[in-house]
Order: structure tokens, then sequence, then C-alpha cells
């Protein structure tokens, strides 16, 4: 009996031990020990909303900011409420949001974005959308003559099974990253805690969804360059930035590189030089406390990744990799886009009612 109990107990030490080390394990990723320096070289102005914007997507030649505008808040407690798509001219004096759509399609609750501007056809705002009864589309909307946004179609597949972030790359195509495969809480737990990577990114032609990439840890940032040859991924429980060669006849993807950020990376943008620029989070226990309870802050950081620039020497740090603002969420809660427009860059978030206009010094 004695040589058993000193077993059960030996067993249970062990069993101790491994939990104490996974939770430091959590925590240290988390960003419980690391802290966090406010700092910006500029002005940041807050734009008061009624929702929350937790992408935006700016069409640059003209100025216009497009908000995934809703009341996350109200649905995280099981409102029934909807969203819509607003916009904000970034060239008036007092720039306001109002109403991008002519109407909204049916359970329309935005979430990632992506606009597809095209010289020969009118610009496209794809949208993912979480609707109440638990499934995923993509809404397509176009731009008519009047300058509105009318839903053109909504885009279902099974593959899309937990959609977070979306880029476009022609009238029907798109890439879409599913930044979970978890099918219960329990599943999602172990996600979150050994940062499985089981999540993947999906192709579709405009007629059938394939899955183009597997093993991502939780993405939930997406962009392509220009001339689409270049595909970015931003892995949460990875914190890294994924760089895919795009082939352009079959949207095949090829593993170029994967930037180490030592952050959280979100949403993603890439900006008129090629430049992305990358909204993360710090300290993601702290994101995901103030999700659960919005009175709580988390805070905010803005980074770009310029691929012109040199490689890093081994161990060195990446000199292609910017830090453009920090703020311990004081300005702004767990800000999840970074949308750049001539010098300035508007910063949204997933909770907050408002969007920061910030402008760098010269």
């Amino acid at each position: 009996m004695k040589k058993l109990l000193k077993v059960l107990s030996i067993a249970l030490g062990l069993i101790v031990l491994a939990l104490a080390g996974v939770a430091f394990d959590v925590a240290r990723f988390g960003g419980m020990f690391s802290s966090v320096t406010p700092a910006f070289a500029g002005q940041c102005n807050a734009l008061p909303l009624a929702g929350s914007a937790e992408d935006i997507r700016i069409d640059r030649q003209r100025g216009i900011a497009y908000l995934s505008f809703l009341d996350r808040a109200s649905v995280n407690r099981g409102e029934p409420v909807n969203g819509t798509v607003m916009l904000i001219d970034l060239n008036v004096a007092e720039p306001a949001a109002r109403p991008a759509m002519a109407y909204d399609p049916e359970g329309f609750r935005p979430h990632g974005m992506s606009l597809l501007m095209r010289p020969d056809t009118p610009m496209r705002l794809f949208a993912i959308s979480h609707r109440p009864d638990g499934t995923h589309t993509v809404e397509i909307a176009a731009e008519a003559a009047s300058g509105g946004l009318f839903p053109r179609e909504t885009v279902r597949d099974a593959a899309f099974v937990h959609p977070n972030a979306i880029a476009a790359i022609g009238p029907r195509q798109f890439y879409l990253a599913n930044d979970s495969a978890a099918r219960t809480d329990f599943d999602r737990l172990l996600e979150v805690v050994f940062r499985r990577g089981v999540s993947t990114l999906i192709y579709y032609d405009g007629s059938e969804a394939r899955i183009a990439a597997t093993g991502l840890k939780f993405p939930a940032g997406l962009a392509s360059n220009a001339d689409t040859t270049r595909l970015y991924v931003g892995e949460v429980f990875a914190k890294t930035l994924r760089v895919y060669q795009r082939d352009l006849a079959t949207g095949a993807l090829t593993l170029e590189e994967t930037v180490p950020l030592d952050t959280a990376p979100d949403n993603l943008e890439v900006d008129d030089d090629g430049v992305v620029w990358i909204a993360a989070h710090p300290k993601l226990l702290t994101f995901f406390g103030h999700v659960s309870e919005p009175a709580k802050r988390a805070p905010t950081q803005v980074l770009r990744f310029d691929p012109r620039g040199p490689k890093p020497a081994d161990g060195g740090k990446d000199p292609r990799l910017t830090q453009i603002y920090m703020n311990a969420g004081e300005q702004i809660s767990a800000g999840t886009v970074a949308a750049p427009w001539h010098d300035e860059f508007l910063v949204g978030a997933l909770l907050d009612h408002k969007v920061l206009i910030c402008k760098p010094n010269p």
C-alpha cells in the first residue's frame, strides 16, 4: 500500500509540474511578463462610432475608408443585432461615418473585408459575414454608377468553417483564412493552450473552394500585393507573418518566408509602396480578457513590414520591421487594423466604438 501511495504521489507531482509548465508557457506567450511602452511620434484624433470597426479598407485613389461596422459587444451578449459597411470621406476637414451600402444582405454581420480595385471594372468590396444562424458567407458588393455599394452576390461553401480574413484577387476570386478548426469549446481550448497548427487557407476560384495551405496557427490577417503575386498571412499563435508566392494561373501558393514578429498579428493591409501594415496584440492574454470584459483595456500596436528591405543577419533584428504606434489601450483598446492613406493611417478595434485617425510627425 505504501508503495502504491508513493507511486501515486510521484505521478501527481509530475502532473502538477506539467500543468505548471503549461501555465507558465501560456502566460509567457500571452505577454503576461512583458511591458508596454507607449510610443508614437504624431497626433491621433478619435472619431466616435455607434459600433466598432474591426476591419477598415481604404480606396486610396479617392480617400474613402470603408468600415466593417457592428456592435460586437451586443453580439457577444447574444442580442439580435446586425451590422453594415460604413464609409468615411478622408478628404473633408471634419470626417464623419455614414452608410456605404444601398441596403444590407440578410443577417449581415461583417468581419474581415477586402477591396478589389481594377481600372476596367467597378470597385468591389468583399466581406465575411457571420450570420445569426451560425453560418458563414462572403458577401460581394459592387459600386454602382451613383457611387453607392449594392450587394451583388452571396458566396457559401462548406470550406468556410470559421472565416476571419479575406483577400480578393478577382471579381469572384479570393483567399479566405479559417482561424480555427475547432468544433467544440474544448477543441478551441486545446488550440489556444498548445497553439496547434490546424487552421487552413482557402482559395475560391470563382466556382468552388479548395484548401490552399494547411497547418496555420490561427491566421487572423490576410492581404495581397498589387499584382497579386504575393500573399501575406498573419498567424496569431505563431506570432509570425507568412509570405507566399502565388501562381497567377492556378492560385497555388508556395511559402517563401516566415517572418518572426514577437507580437500577435491581426488584420493586414498593403499600401501603394507594397509595405505591409500590421495591427498587433503585444499582450495576447490581455486581449482575450478585453474580449470577455470590454471595460478591461488592451494594448494596440502597429508595425510596418517593408519586403524591399534587406533580410536580417542570423539572429539579428529584422530591418524590414518598424514599429509605428504603441499604446497601452487608453486611446483605443485592442486595435485590430491599421489602414494607411497618404501621410495618415486609421486604426479600428474589435469592440471600441471609435476609429483613430493618426498622423505621424513629418
